[in-house]
């Protein structure tokens, strides 16, 4: 990372680095969306949210392999956000996958947050 003046944080070619945040409590959780709200505020970071449509507590490193899964977009202000669901709901380790995986987003985040 380089800084450009003392208020601003760019990756090499001047972009804002691109953190996507997960979790394991589900896309509406106050938790992810006061951290979301909180980097968004920042304006230093291009924000990615990838979490369940659903609480997933407990089986955070479940990965779905059978059963097709379904992502929704999720209105987040400042953010590009999906919540992931399959039959009952997607895991979080579905959600990092797809986030990391460039099918949901056009880049690979510099950081992945998740919040357990």
């Amino acid at each position: 990372m380089e800084e450009g003046n003392k208020n601003d944080i760019v990756i090499s070619g001047g972009q804002r680095p691109t953190i996507m945040v997960t979790n394991d409590d589900g896309i509406d959780a106050p938790g992810l969306r006061a951290l979301v709200h909180v980097l968004v505020s920042t304006h230093h970071f291009n924000i990615l949210v990838c979490a369940p449509d659903q609480d997933m507590s407990a089986v955070s490193h479940s990965v779905t392999w059978v059963h097709p899964l379904s992502v929704k977009q999720v209105d987040i202000d400042g953010a590009t956000a999906f919540a992931v669901s399959v039959l009952a709901t997607g895991t979080p380790a579905d959600c990092a996958s797809l986030g990391t995986s460039k099918a949901l987003f056009p880049s690979v985040p510099d950081l992945v947050v998740l919040l357990i």
